[in-house]
């Protein structure tokens, strides 16, 4: 039986057999929330290895995937929920639903994207597509549904976390955010319409101290070159394309070959003067690679040097040339020498590569486990406010207040205080404020959160702590 080749693997491994048992019970009776409060730190491994062997043995994604997903959820991988069942699979093109983590606050999932004919895949793979796990609800539990448009709470967002090339798997993030109106439910869906590996997004650099006073090579601008950026293009400068200088030259290729640490698909041809008296790179782009153009025909991509203040770091334009790009920095001059060499060159923003696109169709249902919040038996004054409702759940604290100005708690660290008098400290999330003033009175509602460093027991903590008043949680 399946059960007894779990047995047989986990024994190898080591756990204390009460242990084993345990994670038996866990295995063969479902992912039912109650029964992960006994995990501890101890457990994390095992609960890893026995995740990957249960879904190993129902063709779920590969090792390499399974230990990437334990180290992305980290100290939270106890309190994961892990999915069976849920995969789907369209033109040779297997997408599964792997894990989730969620709370009345935030849902965070993971799933593989694995191609299981061919070698179409890469890091740079983006979803189309939505994932949907909520309805509206307003605070006395109606649905204000007519408020917004269909699909919220969802999310069209997915992160490459990590790519197997070996066994060609992604592992892919996505999260859904829950605000005061939206409430997790045990309903969830994926919808995937399209893939596409021909978009990269580079956040790349290098630096600029081997930049000399030396005039290099410079051409004319060639008739097949074509300008993408210039000047005008950056907002909020006030800097217009007659800063230009007069005389049209780019870098020749090959003075100053180096590597851009963050791509390789772009690398630095040239960097330095050009004999028009302007700091020039010209970029060697690999085959098949050019920058995105967005809707206005401006390039995607954005170049700038770092570390100098002023917009003269950040004027640039970017002259398509034979193999790849030359960035012209107008405002940056000889006598900037010294500070250039201090900075350096960063490319970021979108262009195309060889890959594929491909339209399809992979949707399947699944049922999202979650952690619901408790409403603690405290209200009153905090911080000059006046606190009508926390909840706490093992991964984050809600609070709704109120007060006489727009201020909150936005910037603050709440901590749980454990029964044993340590602490777990939980940052601010996402919050708001809206202004419910009267003529009478200036009143704003304000809407705070904060996720916690790693997970808690409830049934652990005493007390919340934040701006030195104690909440107790009882």
């Amino acid at each position: 039986m399946l059960s007894e080749q779990y047995k047989r693997e986990m024994e190898q491994l080591g756990p204390r057999q009460e242990e084993l048992e345990r994670l038996y019970t866990l295995i063969e009776g479902g992912t039912d929330m109650k029964r992960k409060k006994w995990i501890g730190r101890r457990a994390v491994a095992a609960i890893a290895v026995c995740a990957a062997l249960t879904l190993t043995a129902t063709a779920a994604a590969a090792p390499a995937v399974w230990r990437s997903l334990q180290e992305h959820l980290g100290p939270f991988a106890p309190y994961a929920q892990y999915i069976k069942g849920a995969s789907c699979t369209d033109q040779g093109i297997k997408i599964q639903m792997l894990s989730a983590i969620s709370d009345d606050l935030e849902a965070r999932f993971y799933l593989s994207v694995q191609d299981v004919e061919g070698d179409r895949l890469n890091e740079f793979l983006t979803l189309s597509g939505r994932l949907t796990a909520g309805e509206l609800r307003d605070r006395e539990g109606k649905n204000p549904a007519a408020q917004v448009g269909s699909g919220f709470p969802s999310t069209r967002y997915f992160d490459v976390a990590s790519y197997d090339p070996e066994t060609k798997t992604a592992l892919i993030s996505a999260t859904i955010s829950y605000d005061e109106n939206a409430r997790p439910t045990r309903e969830a869906r994926l919808e995937i319409k399209g893939l596409d590996t021909r978009m990269a997004a580079p956040h790349a650099s290098a630096p600029c101290v081997s930049v000399t006073g030396a005039v290099l090579k410079s051409l004319s601008v060639g008739k097949d070159d074509k300008v993408i950026y210039k000047p005008s293009d950056l907002a909020g400068t006030g800097y217009t394309d007659a800063v230009l200088p007069g005389k049209k030259v780019v870098l020749a290729p090959g003075q100053t070959p180096m590597p851009l640490e963050g791509t390789e698909d772009i690398r630095i041809s040239s960097m330095g003067f050009a004999d028009d008296g302007c700091f020039h790179v010209r970029l060697d782009f690999a085959e098949g690679v050019r920058p995105a153009l967005r809707e206005s025909g401006k390039s995607a991509l954005i170049c700038y040097v770092t570390g100098a203040s002023g917009p003269e770091y950040d004027v640039c334009q970017q002259t398509l040339v034979e193999g790849g790009m030359d960035i012209l920095f107008p405002l940056i001059k000889a006598g900037d020498l010294k500070s250039l060499q201090s900075n350096e060159l960063r490319v970021y923003g979108d262009y195309f590569r060889p890959g594929i696109q491909l339209e399809g169709d992979w949707s399947v249902d699944f049922e999202l486990e979650y952690h619901p919040s408790v409403t603690l038996d405290w209200t009153g004054e905090l911080g000059g406010r006046q606190v009508r409702q926390v909840t706490l759940s093992p991964l984050s604290v809600v609070m709704f207040s109120s007060s006489g100005s727009s201020g909150g708690f936005h910037g603050d660290t709440l901590y749980a205080v454990k029964k044993d008098g340590s602490t777990v400290a939980a940052e601010p999330g996402t919050g708001g404020y809206s202004n419910v003033s009267t003529p009478e009175k200036e009143l704003w509602d304000a809407f705070n959160t904060w996720k916690f460093e790693e997970p808690i027991d409830i049934e652990d903590i005493s007390f919340l702590s934040l701006k030195g008043t104690l909440i107790p949680v009882n």
